[in-house]
C-alpha cells in the first residue's frame, strides 16, 4: 500500500516538475529511481530498502519542486 503511494507521489511530482521547469532535474531523479530499481534486487536487498529510497527521492523531488515554484 505505502509503495503505491510513494510510487504515485514520485511520478506525479516528477511529471509536474517536468512541465514547470523542463526535463533536466526530473531526468536525474528518474535515472536515480531506475538505478535503484535495477541495483537493489541485484544486491538481494529487501524491497523495503527500495521503498525507503523511493520515499527519499520523492521527498527531495517535492522539495525541489516547491523551491522552483516559489
Amino acid at each position: 500500500m505505502f509503495g503505491l503511494i510513494a510510487l504515485a507521489a514520485f511520478w506525479a511530482v516528477a511529471i509536474r516538475l517536468w512541465m514547470l521547469d523542463g526535463p533536466k532535474i526530473p531526468l536525474v531523479f528518474i535515472a536515480l529511481w531506475a538505478l535503484g530499481f535495477l541495483v537493489f534486487p541485484m544486491l538481494h536487498w529487501s524491497g523495503y530498502v527500495f521503498l525507503a529510497f523511493e520515499c527519499i527521492l520523492s521527498v527531495v523531488l517535492l522539495l525541489v519542486e516547491r523551491y522552483k515554484s516559489m
